[in-house]
C-alpha cells in the first residue's frame, strides 16, 4: 500500500523508523494539557540575566520556566547534524506521520554538538532554580528532572525528583522514572505502584492500557475486555515481557510507563521536532521510546512554507521486542520462543545492560527440563554460550529462572559462571515460566531461553517427566539416578548424524511390579504444536516415525521415581527439526508420554 502526503513533509527517522508528516499546519491531534505553560517572556531563556527567584511568583517562575524550555530546545534544533536519508515510502501510518521499519547504515551520528551541551547546562540551572522556589509546580519539578536524565546526570535526577511537592501521584511517577534511569528497576517498580494506586481512576487505565503495544489474537482478547477486567492478562503479559528475570526488577514495564511520564511532559512544552505533540507521537513514543540521537534535513534557500526544517529522531540502530504474542502455555516438553527481532516489530526496547540477545542454537546451546520431586519440582537448565563476539574470559551471570503462576519471577544466579553450565533448582507445582539466562555485563551482551508451560500438579497421576539428553555413559555401568546422570547433561537440544547419545526420563505413579510396554521413537517435524500434543492424548492418529523402540518391563518398586535410561544413535538424517517422544504404558492403563524438540544437524 502507498500512502502520499498532502503538502510539506516533515521527515522523523526513529531509528529504522522513519515518521512524515506536515511540517506546519494541519490538524492537532487531541490531547489533554496536564500543565499548561502559558505565555512566555522571550527575555527568560537561557543564557540571559538569572532571575531572583525569590522575587518571582509561582505562575512567573512557570512562565520563565517554559521560555528557557522553548528557547533550548530551538538552540538543538539549529545545532543538529545534516541527515539526507530515504523518504519515498511508508512501512505504516501513525496520525500525520509515515514510519519504516529500516536503518541507514550511512547514518553515524557523532558527539553532540557542544553548543547543544551548553544550552542544555544552562537550562538545568534554570530549571532548577524555578524547580527549588516552585517544588508545587509539577511541570517546572519535571522539566528539570526529564533534562537531567537527558545530560546523563542520572543521580542529580533522582535527588531532583526528591524535592517534588505537586500532587502525590505525579511526584511517585517523578520517582520512578529517575530509578529507572538509574538502572534501579526494582525501586522504579515500587514508585510506579504507589503513582498507579494514587493517581485518578481514568488516568490509571490510560497508563496501563497495551492497546497500542499488541496485535493478533491477544490484541483481540484484550480490547473485550474493560479496565479492570484487563488486570489479570496484563500482569501475565508484563511478566512475559520482562527482558531477564535475573535483572532484579521489571524494566520493560517500568520502560513503559517511563515513557508516560515522559509523554506527559511533552503537552504544553516545546518538542525536539518542532511540532504540537498529539496522539500521534504519543503513540509513537509509546511503542518506540525517545529516539537517542536527532537530525535534520537541508532545506532550499527559498523554501516558502516552511517555519522549520525537517527533524529526524533516530533509535537505536538494534532494539527488541519483548512483549509475547501468546500468554497460552505451550505443550509440556516443547520449548516455545519469543520472536525478539521481528521485521516490523510493534514495540521496541533496549535494555541498557544488553545491546545484543541470543536465544538460538548454536550460539546459544541449552536445555531444559523439569522433574517431579513430592510435591515439588525440580529444575534443570544447562546451556553453552558459543558466541564468537565475547572474548575469552569475559565475566558472566547465569539464572536458572522461573515463575510460579503470575507471581514475580525468581532465579537461581550464579555469579562468575563457566561459559558452560548446568543449574538446578526447587519451584512449587504450578510454575508458568521456566528459563535459563546469561549475561556478561561488561560486553552488554545476554543469552536467554524461556518456555512457557503449565506443569501438572497431579503428584499421583501416571506421568513422564521430561526427556534429558545425555552425552553417552563411558563406564560400563549406566546412571542409574538424575544426580548421577548431571555431570552428562548436553547443553543442547542439537544432534548430528551418526552421533550417539544418551536418554533418561523418570515415571511417576506406576505401581511396583506392573507390566509396561515402553516406547521412543524420533519423528520429523512437520505438525503443529496442537496436533502432537493431540496424538499424545490419544485425539489423534501419529504419523509413521524415522527412528523407533520399544520394549516391555515391569514398573520398579523404588522409594523414589523410577529412571529409565537408554542410549541411542541416530540415523542419517536431513537437517531440521524432530520431535523425540517417550512413552510408558500399564497393561490395561492409561498411556504417559513426554516428548522433546530437537535439531539435527549433518556431520
Amino acid at each position: 500500500m502507498e500512502v502520499v502526503p498532502v503538502g510539506p513533509l516533515l521527515v522523523v527517522c526513529l531509528a529504522g523508523l522513519v515518521v512524515a508528516g506536515p511540517s506546519s499546519g494541519g490538524t492537532r491531534a487531541a490531547a489533554s494539557k496536564p500543565f499548561g505553560p502559558g505565555a512566555v517572556p522571550a527575555s527568560l531563556g537561557p543564557g540571559g540575566a538569572k532571575p531572583d527567584t525569590q522575587l518571582v511568583n509561582p505562575r512567573e517562575a512557570r512562565r520563565a520556566a517554559a521560555g528557557a524550555q522553548r528557547a533550548f530546545e530551538r538552540t538543538r534544533r539549529r545545532n543538529l547534524p545534516f541527515w539526507d536519508g530515504p523518504t519515498d515510502r511508508c512501512d505504516e501510518i501513525v496520525g500525520r506521520f509515515c514510519l519504516w521499519h529500516e536503518s541507514d547504515p550511512a547514518w553515524h551520528p557523532g558527539p553532540e554538538r557542544e553548543r547543544i551541551r551548553i544550552a542544555r547546562a544552562e537550562l538545568v540551572e534554570t530549571l532548577e532554580r524555578y524547580a527549588r522556589h516552585a517544588p508545587e509546580d509539577a511541570w517546572i519539578v519535571g522539566q528539570w528532572v526529564r533534562y537531567l536524565i537527558e545530560a546523563g546526570r542520572v543521580a542529580e535526577a533522582r535527588a531532583a525528583a526528591g524535592i517534588c511537592s505537586a500532587e502525590p501521584w505525579w511526584c511517585a511517577a517523578l520517582r520512578g522514572y529517575a530509578h529507572h534511569a538509574i538502572g534501579d528497576y526494582r525501586r522504579a517498580e515500587t514508585a510506579y505502584e504507589a503513582a498507579l494506586k494514587a493517581m485518578p481512576t481514568e488516568l490509571r487505565c490510560s497508563w496501563q492500557d497495551l492497546s497500542w503495544l499488541l496485535e493478533g489474537e491477544i490484541l483481540e482478547e484484550y480490547e473485550s475486555l474493560g479496565c479492570a477486567a484487563r488486570q489479570t492478562l496484563e500482569v501475565a503479559i508484563w511478566l512475559l515481557a520482562d527482558p531477564l528475570f535475573l535483572v532484579p526488577g521489571n524494566e520493560r514495564r517500568t520502560e513503559h510507563l517511563s515513557r508516560h511520564v515522559l509523554n506527559r511532559l511533552q503537552v504544553g512544552a516545546e518538542s525536539p521536532y518542532g511540532v504540537s505533540w498529539g496522539a500521534d507521537l504519543e503513540e509513537l513514543l509509546l511503542r518506540y521510546g525517545w529516539p537517542e540521537s536527532w537530525s535534520r534535513r537541508r532545506q532550499p534557500i527559498y523554501s516558502p512554507g516552511r517555519e522549520r526544517p525537517p527533524i529526524t529522531g533516530h533509535d537505536p540502530e538494534r532494539s527488541f521486542s519483548f512483549l509475547p504474542s501468546s500468554v497460552l502455555p505451550g505443550a509440556d516438553g516443547i520449548d516455545g520462543r519469543w520472536e525478539l527481532e521481528p521485521q516490523r516489530p510493534r514495540e521496541e526496547y533496549l535494555p541498557p545492560y544488553a545491546r545484543a540477545f541470543d536465544g538460538d542454537e548454536p550460539a546459544f546451546g541449552h536445555q531444559l527440563a523439569v522433574f517431579r520431586r513430592g510435591k515439588e519440582l525440580l529444575l534443570l537448565g544447562a546451556y553453552e554460550w558459543l558466541n564468537d563476539s565475547l572474548p575469552a574470559g569475559t565475566p558472566l551471570r547465569a539464572g536458572l529462572v522461573w515463575a510460579e503462576g503470575t507471581g514475580g519471577p525468581q532465579a537461581k544466579v550464579v555469579a562468575d559462571a563457566p561459559v558452560r553450565g548446568v543449574l538446578t533448582a526447587r519451584a512449587g507445582t504450578e510454575f508458568s515460566v521456566f528459563g535459563i539466562e546469561v549475561l556478561a555485563d561488561s560486553e552488554r551482551r545476554a543469552a536467554r531461553s524461556r518456555v512457557v508451560r503449565r506443569a501438572s500438579s497431579r503428584d499421583n497421576a501416571p506421568a513422564l517427566s521430561d526427556i534429558l539428553l545425555l552425552e553417552p555413559s563411558r563406564e560400563e555401568r549406566m546412571p542409574e539416578s538424575l544426580g548421577e546422570a548431571l555431570s552428562l547433561v548436553r547443553p543442547s537440544i542439537t544432534v548430528r548424524s551418526g552421533e550417539r547419545i544418551g536418554l533418561l526420563w523418570e515415571y511417576y505413579g506406576m505401581p511396583a511390579g506392573t507390566p509396561l510396554q515402553i516406547e521412543v521413537a524420533l519423528t520429523k517435524q512437520g505438525k503443529s504444536f496442537f496436533r502432537r500434543a493431540a496424538e499424545w492424548l490419544g485425539l489423534a492418529r501419529s504419523e509413521e516415525a524415522t527412528v523407533g523402540m520399544r520394549w516391555r518391563e515391569q514398573a520398579e518398586g523404588t522409594s523414589g521415581p523410577a529412571v529409565r535410561y537408554v542410549e541411542l544413535r541416530i540415523p542419517e538424517l536431513s537437517e531440521g527439526s524432530y520431535v523425540l517422544s517417550a512413552s510408558a504404558q500399564p497393561d490395561g492403563g492409561e498411556e504417559a508420554g513426554s516428548i522433546r524438540l530437537i535439531r539435527v544437524r549433518d556431520r
